[in-house]
């Protein structure tokens, strides 16, 4: 038997001992289901005993800090759960939701610049990306989403919805696959949760649940007020690579902890958009509290940063609890038909670029066969060519953001660039 004798674990067993839940007001309800399936399952408590040794020890071992050689990229399915119509939302909805996801995760979303200056020495790259999954647990292709039509009324307060048999949808591989179910999830205030490892109980539930208009920024969403940019999705996806709330496991006050050193103690969550600095009972000065952290309950637009400890704690996890989503492959194009030297790459330059963007993979064997396409985070086609062992593009009037070049032969000669 493992001996339980961590803080965070002791901390999470006082919050499922409380007698009110609080939770209905709650936008996020990832600490309620956590403690609901503690309470109906205590041996659950030695996996989290377990994971927070784990995550102790990892960070430990990497010396609070970490960057990638190259961003992971991880597949996303998205189940869509729908009784009204509206509920049936777009791909195009979708889609946006997997950009902010990989602006977030990647500190390239547009409002970072609105990062106060005392906290971006602090704020991270997570280096993690995120896509639709091309290839289903099957092997055949896919659009990485699934639509479901339902007569379970608000089915994401139910346990109904990973369950075809119940009128929802049965997870895919939950070790391979980020799930997300879509749908209607009531209207007690809350916008979603998500599984923290080693919690969720049945292990087919693991994933996000998100209501249809708190995910992504076009269609339903469109016109929730303070909760239409995303952030909900990137909240929760925290939640789901072992983040907690800025205050703590459960409801707050100074006795509480995320069990990250560079988030200030704070005693409760934040909401609206405060002016910084901004104070609290657990921090009255310095800089005050970081209410502008995806992991707090402000506005959409006023959340812009996590931070190099938060990223330390989701690495842990995908090298933990989540590293089957590592090998799982179901992002990749390429099949790797062309094998190539370790340490080949293909060059890309200027990275920025704002005119001009040069491909040069002329040093590879075999270049005169691969073949390259470069998408936006939405998955849109811009250019596709072969052979060329040198290409010139004309990007100018390509808008801005994040794209990815693809060698459709061989997955590892893929590379990432930004169009200013």
């Amino acid at each position: 038997m493992l001996k339980i004798n961590k803080r965070g674990v002791w901390l999470i067993l006082f919050s499922i001992m409380i007698t009110s839940l609080h939770a209905q007001s709650e936008k996020c309800g990832s600490a309620i289901q956590r403690n609901a399936r503690i309470q109906a399952n205590p041996s659950l408590i030695e996996k989290v005993a377990r994971l927070d040794q784990f995550t102790q020890n990892w960070i430990a071992q990497h010396h609070n800090k970490v960057q990638l050689r190259a961003p992971i990229s991880l597949p996303v399915v998205v189940h869509i759960l729908w009784r009204e119509a509206a509920e049936n939302i777009s791909d195009e909805q979708i889609q946006s939701q997997i950009a902010v996801l990989n602006e977030d995760f990647r500190q390239l979303n547009p409002n970072f610049s609105n990062t106060p200056s005392a906290f971006r020495s602090v704020a991270a790259d997570i280096e993690i990306e995120f896509c639709l999954v091309s290839v289903d647990p099957n092997g055949n292709p896919t659009t990485g989403i699934t639509r479901t039509q339902t007569d379970i009324d608000n089915i994401g307060e139910t346990e109904d919805w990973y369950s075809s048999f119940w009128g929802g949808k049965d997870a895919w591989d939950v070790n391979r696959y980020i799930n997300i179910w879509v749908c209607d999830i009531g209207d007690d205030g809350t916008l979603g949760f998500a599984s923290i490892p080693e919690t969720a109980d049945p292990p087919e539930s693991d994933g996000l649940v998100i209501g249809h208009q708190y995910f992504g920024t076009v269609g339903t969403a469109a016109n929730t007020e303070f909760n239409n940019l995303g952030r909900t999705v990137t909240h929760e996806m925290g939640h789901y690579f072992n983040l907690e709330h800025l205050w703590g496991v459960d409801q707050g006050g100074c006795d509480e902890d995320d069990f990250v050193s560079d988030t200030p103690e704070q005693f409760e969550d934040s909401f609206a958009c405060p002016s910084f600095p901004f104070f609290d009972d657990c921090t009255s000065g310095g800089n005050g509290i970081q209410f502008m952290n995806f992991m707090d309950y402000t506005d959409d637009a006023c959340m812009t940063m996590f931070t190099e400890g938060q990223k330390m704690r989701m690495l842990a996890a995908l090298n933990g609890a989540r590293s089957g989503l590592i090998n799982a492959q179901a992002c990749a194009l390429a099949t790797n038909t062309i094998q190539i030297p370790e340490g080949s790459r293909v060059d890309v330059f200027p990275n920025p670029a704002q005119n001009i963007l040069q491909v040069d993979y002329g040093r590879l064997k075999n270049s005169n066969e691969l073949q390259f396409q470069v998408v936006d985070v939405q998955g849109k086609l811009w250019f596709a060519w072969e052979g060329d062992q040198v290409k010139t593009l004309s990007i100018q009037d390509w808008p801005s953001g994040v794209y990815f070049l693809r060698c459709l032969e061989n997955s590892a000669l893929s590379q990432r660039f930004i169009k200013l």
